[in-house]
Parts: structure tokens; sequence; C-alpha cells
């Protein structure tokens, strides 16, 4: 449980360091949907999901028999989901800043950590 708290941690200050550190003023986006800009005219009932969100990733630490690789997986998607939470009932919006290249989307660490927990959460499961 002590990892788990230490990888969210650290993927909360990640997404919140890089953005001061790295970001461009001109590329801030102010995001008050969810994920690809999706509810931005329903922000409240998209703070909702992001807090049931949360909720959901942490009922599966107390109630699934999860392997290491499930465990950190779910930590990083954890830190970024708490991450864009904080944000949404501070600010009440989230702020993305990392804009893609290669298609008009712009996102934040905490996007970038959500995927790749689930992406590594995912692969362990199938083991």
């Amino acid at each position: 449980m002590l990892l788990t708290i230490i990888i969210a941690a650290v993927c909360i200050n990640l997404e919140h360091i890089g953005r001061i550190l790295l970001s461009n003023p001109e590329s801030l986006v102010f995001n008050y949907g969810m994920a690809f800009s999706t509810l931005q005219d329903m922000p409240f009932f998209a703070t909702i999901l992001s807090g049931l969100a949360c909720l959901m990733i942490c009922s599966v630490f107390f109630f699934a028999d999860l392997n290491t690789g499930e465990r950190v997986g779910y930590s990083i998607m954890l830190g970024g989901a708490l991450s864009n939470f904080a944000e949404k009932l501070i600010l009440g919006y989230v702020i993305d800043w990392i804009p893609l290249p290669l298609i008009p989307l712009t996102i934040n660490i905490a996007d970038i950590e959500v995927s790749l927990g689930a992406l590594i959460a995912f692969i362990n499961f199938t083991r």
C-alpha cells in the first residue's frame, strides 16, 4: 500500500512541476470537460465522473487481488486521475499544455499517466 501512495504522489507532482518548468503559456488549454474535451458544456458532471473514476480505481486496491505489475499500473493511473480531479475541484478545469504534433489535441502529463497506467495494468492482467 505504501508503494501505491508513493507512486500516486509522484505522479500528481510530475504534472504540476512539469507544467511549471516545461509549458509554453501560449499552448495552455483550459479543459472544463474530460478526456478529448468531451463534456465541455457539463463541467459539474465531468467533475463528478472524475471523482467516481478515482473512487473506482481506489476500490480496486481494496477488493481485487492484484499482482505487482497491476498494482503499479493502477497506482500510476490513480496519480493521474487524482491530479486532474484536484485541478477540477480547485480551478474548475484542467490545464492541458502538451500539444500533440500529428493530431489537433492538447493533453497534460496526468492524461499520459492515466493511459500509461491502464496499459501497464492491462499488460500485467493478461499474465
